[in-house]
Parts: C-alpha cells; sequence; structure tokens
C-alpha cells in the first residue's frame, strides 16, 4: 500500500499547488516507479501512447464541435423562441424556458460549461430586461446547465465506457430516467419561488415571440429539433457507433449553418480552434490516466479493495452509500473528467463483485458528480455563470441553494433505485 499512498498524495500535492491534472498524474507515476521500484521508467511513454490510441475518443470532440457550431449557428435561439411562444408568458416563464432550452443543449452538446453558455448568452440579457434578479437568473442557468452531462449524448459517459468498456449506448438512455427526475426538480423550484418572494414579473407584455406565429416559429424549430432525434435514433437504431453518429450530427449541424447564412469563415475557425484545444485537453488527460491505471495495475489496488469490502463486511446497500458520499465529495474539490478516470475502474469491478449492476454503478457516479459543477470550491459552472451574469460569487452560490437540494434528492433516488437508470437500457437493448 505504500506505493498506491505515494501515488496519490504526490498527485493531490501537485494539484493543490497548481499543477495541470495532467502534469500531477505523469510526475505521481515516475515518483512511484522509482520509489516503489516497480520497474522502468521506458514503460511509460508506450503506456501514455496506448492511452489515446482509441477510436471512441473521437465523439467527445465531435460533440463539442456539435454544441460550438449549434449556437454559433443562432439554432439555439430557435430553440427558445419555440419554447417561449408556449411557456414564455406564464409565471416565471422565461426562468422555466432557460431550463427548457438547457435541456435541449445538453442534448446536443454533452458539456455543462457549453450548454451554460450557449442558454445564458441568450437569456440572461433578455431576464435582465424583464426585471429578474441577475443571481437568481444566473443560478438557474447555472443548475439547469447541469442537465448537459446526464442527458445523452453526455461527454462524461463517454469518458465512463471508455475505461470501463461498457455499453455507450447503454449509459446515454440510462441517463434518461435522473434527466427527466431533475428537469421536473427544476421546474418545481422555479414555480414555487415565482409565487414565493422572488417576486418574478409576468412576461407576457415583454414576450416578443407571439407575434411570429405557431407555424413560423415551429417551422424554424423543426430542423434544429431533429439534432437530438438523429442522436437518440442513431445511439437506439445502432445504424452507427457513437462516433459515427457524433460526427453525421455535427455534419448536419454544420449543413444548417451555412444553409441559414449564420456560420462564416472566421465563426468557423473560432469553432474549430476551440475544438482543437479542448481536444488536445482531453487526450493529455487520457495519456496520463494510461500511466496512472499501469500503476494501479501493478499494485493490484482493484483486489485490495475488494478484500477491504470483503472484511468490512459491506453489502451492496452499505457501499453504495459510501461511493455515493465518497464521489459527492471528491465532486466539490476535483474535476469530474479525472475523477471518472481515475477512480471507476478501481471501484466498479469492486461493485460488480457485490451484485450491483454496472450501468446503475455508472450512471449514479455522474450524477453524483455533477453537483460539484455547482458546488464551492471547484464549481466550475458558478465561475462560468458569473462571467455571463456579472454578479458576485457569494451570493450566487447562495441562489443555487435549492437547486442544490433538487440535485442531492435525485442523487440519492439514483443511488437507491437502480431501476431509473437500468430500465430503459434494459428495454430499449
Amino acid at each position: 500500500m505504500t506505493e498506491i499512498a505515494i501515488l496519490f498524495v504526490t498527485m493531490f500535492a501537485l494539484m493543490a499547488l497548481g499543477a495541470p491534472i495532467f502534469i500531477a498524474m505523469l510526475a505521481a507515476v515516475l515518483v512511484t516507479l522509482f520509489a516503489g521500484d516497480l520497474g522502468s521508467a521506458t514503460v511509460l511513454p508506450t503506456q501514455v501512447a496506448a492511452g489515446v490510441d482509441s477510436y471512441e475518443l473521437l465523439a467527445i470532440p465531435f460533440f463539442v464541435l456539435m454544441g460550438s457550431l449549434m449556437s454559433q449557428a443562432g439554432l439555439t435561439e430557435r430553440i427558445v423562441a419555440f419554447l417561449m411562444y408556449f411557456i414564455g408568458g406564464i409565471k416565471g416563464g422565461l426562468a422555466h424556458t432557460v431550463i427548457g432550452s438547457s435541456a435541449f443543449a445538453s442534448s446536443v452538446s454533452g458539456s455543462a460549461p457549453a450548454a451554460a453558455s450557449m442558454i445564458g448568452s441568450a437569456m440572461l440579457p433578455m431576464m435582465r430586461r424583464s426585471g429578474y434578479r441577475q443571481e437568481f437568473s444566473a443560478a438557474v442557468v447555472a443548475s439547469s446547465a447541469i442537465l448537459g452531462p446526464v442527458i445523452p449524448p453526455s461527454v462524461p459517459m463517454v469518458f465512463v465506457a471508455l475505461v470501463t468498456s461498457l455499453s455507450v449506448g447503454q449509459l446515454f438512455i440510462a441517463g434518461i430516467g435522473p434527466g427527466i427526475l431533475l428537469i421536473v426538480g427544476l421546474i418545481v423550484v422555479v414555480a414555487v419561488r415565482s409565487r414565493g418572494t422572488e417576486r418574478i414579473p409576468d412576461t407576457e407584455a415583454v414576450n416578443p415571440y407571439r407575434k411570429d406565429g405557431l407555424l413560423t416559429v415551429t417551422l424554424r424549430a423543426v430542423p434544429a429539433l431533429l439534432t437530438p432525434v438523429l442522436i437518440i435514433a442513431g445511439v437506439i437504431g445502432g445504424f452507427a457507433t457513437v462516433t459515427e453518429i457524433s460526427i453525421l450530427a455535427s455534419a448536419y449541424v454544420l449543413l444548417l449553418g451555412l444553409a441559414y447564412r449564420s456560420l462564416n469563415l472566421r465563426s468557423l475557425f473560432d469553432v474549430f480552434t476551440q475544438t482543437a484545444q479542448f481536444a488536445s485537453t482531453i487526450m493529455m488527460i487520457f495519456a496520463a490516466v494510461a500511466g496512472f491505471t499501469y500503476i494501479v495495475a501493478l499494485t493490484r489496488l482493484g483486489s485490495r479493495i475488494d478484500q477491504l469490502v470483503v472484511d468490512a463486511g459491506l453489502g451492496s446497500f452499505s457501499f453504495l452509500l459510501l461511493t455515493m458520499l465518497f464521489f459527492l465529495v471528491l465532486g466539490m474539490v476535483m474535476d469530474a473528467i479525472p475523477a471518472i478516470l481515475i477512480f471507476v475502474p478501481v471501484l466498479l469491478p469492486s461493485a460488480i463483485e457485490l451484485g450491483i449492476d454496472p450501468i446503475h454503478y455508472s450512471a449514479m457516479i455522474v450524477v453524483n458528480l455533477m453537483v460539484g459543477l455547482i458546488t464551492p470550491p471547484v464549481g466550475a459552472l458558478l465561475f462560468v455563470t458569473t462571467k455571463l451574469a456579472r454578479v458576485s460569487f457569494l451570493p450566487l452560490v447562495k441562489e443555487t441553494a435549492p437547486f442544490i437540494a433538487v440535485y442531492l434528492a435525485v442523487v440519492l433516488l439514483t443511488t437507491l433505485v437502480p431501476a431509473l437508470t437500468t430500465a430503459l437500457p434494459g428495454l430499449l437493448f
């Protein structure tokens, strides 16, 4: 266990000092190799190269590309207009539109920061003009953006599939149940606050989308609405791999943007540059994780955890609760991607040994980690929305409290009710 302690202590110490995640992981691997006399460092380049030698990895940058193209092409605004036509005039209609639009943005980007940027840039100015408090508006945007990594296509689910060899399609569909619960919970919070102390204004008078007519608004939105249909149909129908679906969907959105003349060479250059930078970051992390996994395999950490579970007399219920709490805390201090890549392969075999469904366990972990996106000290979405809404960090944290309560309730339900994540995949696959 000395080598394991060296590995994790070195990694977390370097991360605490501000080192990039992939550097902290690779340095920890090198230190452990020498300190534990586990072999030559020459094995590391081979492991690093193997870590990025995966065709399925292409799905991640292409889903991110699709979300960026959707935003640049103005398709997000068409969905906002469609939702606003029906619910823009009710009490809290703009906030409800943010939730619905985020659910759509989630279904095409799979990334929470991407969904927050897409919807926040479109809706926050409108909410400000309509009399909403910016702190509340930012809290709604941040909280609803978490739907991105839960509703398919979920980028974190792709990561889970890559490190566990589970079906990407089943993991995607497993997120639908928790995603629906989250949407309902967010709507309830907005509805309660609309009729409570928030004093949310009526928006019928400022709803600009009623003048266009239902047919016009619907026809404008249909091509964009077909994007998630294409993705889900491809996943369920199996006519293409998830990577191929991500490429086809990106091409579809690109063609729509060109047809609408909302994309030009400058915007395309920006989109492709940002996506390439993101993809490079992901590849570096995967390369580092391969070296990390090599050390974990050498030290037989998985077997030791299995033995620890047996010695402690943990059943499946206790193990689920303990790992739920572990990932809740971990998500507050660590980004979801490295947390998934490091700990899921280590803990999943023990879960399977206890009779826990691997799809259920993996989906539970993803939902758990997403809570950390709106909780300090990391709270990546909080920092994104503070910039978009130009509000202070601490007031925004306070405003997100009711939404965090919803997420914690859904996390508990997802953990304790396996059918929420296994019923649909079992039915469709």
